[in-house]
């Protein structure tokens, strides 16, 4: 063998140990990422800012009768047609979500709604999700912080507009039961207040003194006449 050829053995076989030693590091290395941290690098925060926290609010009071969910990914409330390719889809929606959903009392999303951050909404999410929902049958909008929708609007367009009338009509009824119950219980109340009140005497009085003391008291008053005297002592006649 000639000494080329032994040289190049050893740079082959110090080679194969670097190799050997990155490969064991990269491994170990790996390992330690994947290791649950006693102490997590984490801290709470707001689901929501200033300006989507009086949306939430907002929405709440318009969707009294529905449950307004934060910032959920559409993969949670859509899925695949079973012909299509799900793990496909899934990852190319995994990070689309929207600002607020609308959900109805048996777990369907009515609508969706997006509030822009300070730059903005970009156009492909925005057409994206229109034409995503739009699909599913889920109404979808954008609202402007500084210039919200009337609740009527909203409410004609996430449930239709029969939808939005027969809630109208259903605060109109509880509101014209509850006067009724309100003036049902006036009426008792007012019935047990006289039955309270002390029963009037044989001669009419209702004031609770007996009949025989306020004879006395006029017998007495009017039998003995109060005599009028001047601040001098003489009887005035």
């Amino acid at each position: 063998m000639t000494e080329n050829s032994q040289w190049a053995l050893i740079w082959l076989s110090l080679l194969a140990m670097v190799s050997l030693w990155v490969g064991l590091w990269l491994h170990w290395a790996g390992l330690g990422k994947r290791r649950i941290p006693a102490h997590w690098p984490l801290h709470a925060r707001v689901l929501v800012n200033a300006e989507e926290l009086r949306i939430w609010h907002w929405l709440a009071e318009t969707f009294d009768d529905h449950h307004v969910m934060i910032k959920m990914p559409v993969t949670r409330f859509t899925r695949p047609n079973a012909s299509e390719n799900g793990p496909h889809l899934y990852e190319l929606l995994k990070n689309t979500n929207c600002t607020f959903s609308v959900c109805a009392n048996n777990g369907h999303v009515v609508g969706c709604v997006d509030v822009p951050k300070p730059f903005g909404l970009s156009r492909k999410s925005r057409i994206l999700k229109e034409n995503l929902l739009a699909q599913c049958g889920i109404s979808y909008i954008v609202v402007n912080p500084g210039r919200l929708p009337s609740p009527a609007e909203i409410r004609n367009e996430f449930l239709g507009e029969v939808a939005s009338r027969a809630r109208y009509l259903k605060r109109e009824e509880a509101a014209v039961e509850a006067a009724r119950i309100n003036l049902k219980k006036t009426l008792v109340q007012q019935r047990r207040m006289r039955g309270l009140k002390p029963a009037n005497d044989e001669h009419g009085s209702s004031s609770g003194i007996p009949s025989q003391w306020h004879d006395a008291f006029l017998i007495q008053a009017n039998s003995r006449p109060a005599e009028l005297r001047h601040a001098s002592g003489y009887r005035l006649n």
